[in-house]
């Protein structure tokens, strides 16, 4: 039996978000309902979700409605109107917890995606060597990574080998 008085909160809270977990789709969900499966541990930043019937199934941290629900989130820096925007191209190798931290880093940074497993894409105003002391301090001793500027033909790196180090210094040349 339907109660003609309940509640209907369909119209502030849609049931829009699906799932995808091993192949399998489920949903649709609200965003509360997203909000409690992150509080619970079962919504990561690599959950494959889509919004609407027709989405596509991007990771839940490419959804700009779910990035917040997942923890370690935090909102991202202000920047001034006048710096300079440039795009990055960013390889990074960690375990679990520095590759969230370091997504977080990048989420803090501007707007990115994840190409591959460990590449990522960034715009953002943040310079390369302040982006550098950002992912090393959240990587430290857990990870390393390459970072370009591709805006400025700028290189930066942390964890490579003293080698990979001489051998980037004598490859990389760049325009001054």
């Amino acid at each position: 039996m339907v109660d003609r008085n309940a509640l209907d909160l369909s119209a502030i809270d849609p049931p829009i978000w699906r799932v995808m977990v091993d192949g399998a789709v489920y949903g649709p969900y609200t965003l509360g309902q997203m909000k409690v499966f992150a509080e619970e541990g079962r919504l990561l930043d690599t959950s494959k979700v889509a919004s609407g019937d027709g989405g596509a199934f991007l990771s839940a941290f490419e959804h700009k409605e779910l990035r917040s629900l997942i923890p370690g989130y935090t909102t991202p820096i202000a920047v001034a109107p006048t710096e300079q925007a440039a795009n990055f191209l960013i390889t990074l190798q960690s375990d679990g917890d520095g590759r969230r931290a370091a997504i977080a880093v990048l989420n803090k940074a501007g707007r990115f995606a994840e190409l591959m497993p460990g590449c990522f894409i960034l715009h953002s105003v943040m310079p390369i060597k302040r982006l550098r002391e950002d992912l090393s301090t959240v990587l430290a001793e857990r990870g390393r990574f390459v970072i370009v500027n591709a805006s400025s033909g700028r290189l930066a790196w942390m964890g490579l080998s003293p080698d990979a180090n001489d051998f980037a210094n004598a490859v990389w040349k760049r325009d001054a």
